[in-house]
């Protein structure tokens, strides 16, 4: 096999890959996460960003997490949580796995395997200014994307692996292939991954423009800040308000009520994004 087929070949799974139903928010909704987390940025978090990520935006790597499972699949489960759909409240020890081999309460226990903890993992690296330069970019890029899944609803609901195992059809179609690659049934955490975001048919700064000014309108810069394990439960309770039964019907009057949701989860997981930088990132970088 010659370098150039690898290479292509290479390129058709990476796509693949990240169109499955696995993942959170689609590239555009990963990236508008990122774009509005830049427009709230202190200044000493901004010169942080550009010293971390060098040309690149925090939209540019909003999508590297995805990217990085390819032969990395034990950073699979950072990307989810499963809470059970009669949960009250989160429990870390029912809904956030210990990592393979880690007894309970040991010493390798600080971390577990689901977003929340992940979430705060790559938060205190980012923050810790003895860390290598290129891990705490890491850690940056880990956490961009983070706190983008975990305001993805259907990424803290533990039903059917949250809605990738319930298939509906979508707008009058079964089938979700991307670009009329092989036929993929939809499914319902494809649709709030994707497809709904996909039919505003709006560019990205279109999209952040209207995202904007839901902030404005709805205050929601002034909302608290809260903590993962918060942000999960909103989510979880989300999720079960969006779902359908199996080969359910997701159409114009599921959009009209849902994109609402969408577009808020968009706008708060930017802010709170922001947020977590501007804890993060309080001292200027070092002088080159």
């Amino acid at each position: 096999m010659t370098h150039r087929v690898r290479t292509c070949l290479a390129a058709v799974l990476a796509v693949v890959c990240l169109s499955t139903s696995s993942l959170a928010w689609g590239p555009q909704g990963h990236r508008l996460v990122g774009m509005v987390a830049s427009t709230y940025l202190t200044g000493t978090a901004r010169q942080n960003v550009s010293w971390l990520l060098g040309t690149q935006t925090l939209a540019d790597v909003a999508t590297w997490a995805d990217e990085y499972l390819e032969g990395n699949n034990q950073t699979g489960p950072w990307h989810y949580v499963n809470i059970p759909p009669f949960a009250k409240a989160y429990n870390r020890d029912r809904d956030c796995p210990r990592q393979p081999g880690v007894s309970a309460g040991g010493r390798g226990d600080q971390w577990r395997d689901c977003v929340v903890d992940r979430i705060q993992y790559n938060q205190e690296r980012l923050a810790d200014p003895s860390l290598d330069r290129a891990d705490r970019a890491v850690a940056l890029k880990f956490l961009v994307h983070f706190v983008g899944d975990l305001h993805q609803p259907f990424h803290a609901l533990g039903v059917e692996r949250g809605g990738n195992g319930i298939e509906v059809v979508a707008f009058g179609t079964a089938d979700c292939s991307p670009g009329g690659m092989t036929s993929r049934p939809c499914n319902l955490h494809s649709v709030w991954d994707s497809t709904m975001i996909a039919r505003r048919k709006l560019g990205d700064l279109q999209y952040l423009t209207v995202l904007q000014q839901l902030i404005r309108h709805k205050r929601l810069d002034r909302e608290p800040v809260d903590s993962p394990a918060a942000w999960a439960l909103e989510s979880h309770a989300l999720a079960k308000k969006g779902l359908v039964p199996e080969y359910g019907e997701i159409d114009e009057a599921y959009y009209a009520e849902h994109i609402r949701v969408v577009d808020r989860r968009l706008a708060l997981g930017g802010l709170r994004l922001a947020a977590l930088l501007n804890r993060s990132l309080t001292t200027p970088p070092p002088k080159e």
